[in-house]
């Protein structure tokens, strides 16, 4: 599932975001303190030159396909955020997904390498 949100227009595909207050929009995500998604399509100006409005679609739920911020082992685990990009926690006791296991036609997951998550 998606939603469209007011946006960081430097945000990239596949990146880790959470809201945030202070700016009223989806930016890179740093933890997995607060609400995050994972960014679905390139930002576009959906308002004007003189008063642009960067929006974009982000995936709030289910499997989705993001990068790697460490190697990330077979077995997969807890989710755990930095700087936009996933690893695996397993030292959480309550997260708001996993990183799935790796499948047998996959290669290594290593820094920066694609992964799937499932958000919950």
């Amino acid at each position: 599932m998606y939603v469209t949100v007011r946006c960081n227009q430097s945000l990239t595909i596949g990146q880790v975001v959470s809201y945030s207050s202070s700016t009223n929009q989806w930016e890179v995500a740093n933890s997995i303190s607060e609400e995050i998604s994972v960014v679905k399509d390139m930002p576009y100006n959906n308002g004007t030159d003189e008063d642009p409005e960067y929006v974009c679609k982000i995936i709030v739920a289910g499997p989705v396909r993001c990068f790697a911020s460490r190697d990330i082992p077979v077995q997969g685990g807890q989710l755990n955020i930095e700087n936009g990009k996933v690893f695996v926690d397993n030292l959480l006791t309550e997260s708001t997904g996993f990183i799935v296991p790796k499948d047998i036609n996959e290669a290594d997951r290593v820094v920066d390498s694609s992964v799937v998550i499932v958000l919950r």
